[in-house]
């Protein structure tokens, strides 16, 4: 069993991406409305060394030697990985080991922080998320830890983007009602043109069902509007346009159960991916996802997604 690696997993942006989970389920500095994970059960700012790089880095080898080569080794997983203080050390080693790009995704609330920045340098590509430029919003949909300013948070996005010299690509992630209005736009338009340089803007949305149901998906119409609103010489992709099933991985299979239970904490999964990303024969799979729906343990979505209960 992997403590740390998870995948390859389909990625809408990163083809087959093969994860490193670096914080406690659920360490975050936020709990997002939006999310489809568990709630934030240990809110949090500090940075803390909760494993060592090097053990990460060992099972990270230990997973690439067995699978064929993805297309990123993305950190991400069930909180905030800026929150680990040996990221820098791990995004040194993937660079080392040289078989992929790293790839962060962040939810940007310690980037005022120069440690974190320098950390981040160290990655190939960055994925920062920036839903809104009001306090009041920002309060709304991301339910922050006490403490934390989205002004410090705009000013550290904004002095990332002079220094990182990998692929800087933003996500906003457009909860209908809530940061979709014109006002909302704008000042996310406005704030955007003050940054030196980024690759691209992603649009996303509740395409998964969020753990709360009040948050309502945009739909593919409301995504283009909130497209053309915003600067047309951006590079600008929805959640709509991307539609990727990985290709199945060569591997031994991982034991059925604890396979399933590992992959859908850290990412929803239809069964057709599932049975790809572990490498499972669909009949076990079947047996397994039913088995683990009897229990309790998992829940099927209305899109065909399982999910953690």
């Amino acid at each position: 069993m992997s403590r740390f690696v998870f995948g390859p997993v389909p990625s809408r942006r990163l083809g087959q991406s093969l994860g490193v989970d670096l914080t406690p389920t659920k360490t975050c500095t936020l709990d997002c409305r939006y999310c489809q994970l568990v709630p934030t059960s240990h809110p949090t700012t500090e940075r803390t060394m909760f494993c060592s790089p090097e053990e990460v880095l060992a099972e990270l080898r230990q997973v690439l030697s067995s699978i064929a080569a993805p297309d990123w080794i993305t950190i991400s997983g069930t909180g905030e990985p800026t929150l680990h203080a040996g990221l820098g050390r791990i995004l040194e080693g993937i660079r080392e080991l040289g078989i992929a790009p790293s790839c962060v995704i962040t939810n940007s609330t310690l980037l005022d922080r120069p440690d974190v920045r320098a950390d981040l340098r160290l990655a190939d590509r960055l994925l920062p998320t920036l839903c809104t430029v009001q306090p009041a919003t920002f309060e709304r949909i991301h339910r922050p830890v006490p403490g934390l300013r989205l002004d410090r948070i705009l000013d550290g996005l904004r002095e990332l983007a002079r220094s990182y010299q990998g692929i800087l690509d933003l996500e906003i992630f457009v909860c209908k009602g809530l940061n979709d209005t014109p006002e909302e736009i704008e000042g996310l338009r406005r704030y955007l043109a003050t940054l030196a340089r980024f690759d691209a803007i992603y649009l996303n949305t509740a395409i998964r069902p969020p753990r709360d149901p009040a948050i309502v998906a945009a739909t593919p119409e409301d995504l283009e509007a909130f497209r053309r609103a915003l600067d047309p010489r951006w590079r600008v992709t929805t959640a709509f346009e991307h539609t990727a099933l990985p290709r199945r991985v060569d591997r031994t299979p991982p034991p059925p159960r604890q396979g399933v239970l590992d992959l859908l904490l850290r990412h929803p999964c239809t069964p057709e991916q599932l049975e790809r990303v572990l490498n499972l024969p669909a009949t076990t799979l079947a047996d397994t996802l039913h088995a683990l729906e009897q229990e309790g343990r998992i829940v099927r979505c209305p899109d065909g997604q399982w999910r953690l209960a």
